[in-house]
């Protein structure tokens, strides 16, 4: 089971079955979906990938020739002009492509923002710094899902980033790559390790997808459907007032009738929370 912790006035999320999937510039970390870019690809992958287009690009480019003027070069002797102006070139345009790393790194980040949302879970339900930030200082709730709900793993094809849950992965330091070697993981899923505490799981998706939209003053609300089978379990902030309280009793007794539901108590002795099934 995975929660999510919500503010008070968040009721809406039960009564509605639909639920935010947020853009990255609305989180509270401001390093989100920021990887760091050397350039855009190595000397080696360069190479690569000239080595693998080379012959096919002199055969087009001699097609292109009329006939009769075909004949005063040989496909040798234009490939072989071809590798003298790559080795000529090659070193200046590895520079250009470590100048443009910043420009693409900041289109990436912005163009995220307008394209991928995210629902962000973690294994913790008594957490309290995330009870103290997520659910407004204890008097919001936590909802527990199953994460074994089809609903979190619909992804469209084995290399799909998106639509199905993933940990998140804790790092000293920020993820640095070239363009050609970046992977999901370091585009969506990798945050100071100063995060640790919230051991978070994450699912993707794609903003034109959502169910619902609201306009806000920053960025639209895109929200989602999700199934009531998916929810398992209501924990009440300790607090959470009454009613409130009353509110979300109301509209899990009338539309969620297996979900556990229990109730956030302040230890008398530690710190920390008691949880205790009503």
């Amino acid at each position: 089971m995975l929660f999510k912790y919500l503010e008070p006035d968040r009721i809406d999320v039960l009564d509605s079955n639909l639920i935010r999937f947020t853009q990255p510039a609305d989180f509270n970390d401001p390093f989100e979906f920021k990887p760091v870019i050397s350039t855009l690809a190595s000397k080696e992958e360069m190479d690569e990938v000239f080595e693998s287009k080379i012959k096919s690009l002199i055969k087009t480019e001699l097609e292109k020739i009329p006939p009769v003027l075909r004949t005063l070069i040989s496909p040798a002797q234009l490939e072989a002009l071809t590798r003298q102006n790559y080795g000529q070139y090659c070193r200046e345009i590895n520079k250009q492509f470590s100048a443009m790393s910043g420009v693409i790194a900041q289109t990436f980040a912005e163009k995220s923002n307008e394209m991928i949302g995210v629902l962000s879970l973690t294994e913790k339900n008594s957490n309290l710094l995330m009870w103290a930030h997520y659910a407004r200082s204890h008097t919001g709730f936590c909802i527990g899902f199953d994460d074994n709900n089809p609903f979190f793993n619909h992804k469209r094809s084995d290399r799909d980033e998106f639509y199905h849950l993933r940990k998140v992965e804790y790092a000293k330091d920020r993820p640095t790559k070239r363009v050609m070697e970046l992977t999901g993981v370091e585009l969506l899923l990798v945050k100071s390790e100063d995060w640790f505490y919230e051991q978070e799981w994450r699912m993707c998706a794609v903003l034109s997808d959502s169910n619902k939209v609201i306009e806000a003053e920053t960025y639209p609300i895109h929200l989602f459907n999700f199934p009531k089978s998916a929810v398992k379990e209501v924990i009440l902030g300790a607090r959470m007032e009454n009613k409130k309280k009353d509110q979300l009793l109301n509209i899990l007794g009338s539309k969620y009738e297996n979900v556990v539901v229990k109730q956030a108590i302040i230890s008398p002795t530690e710190f920390k929370i008691e949880l205790v099934e009503l």
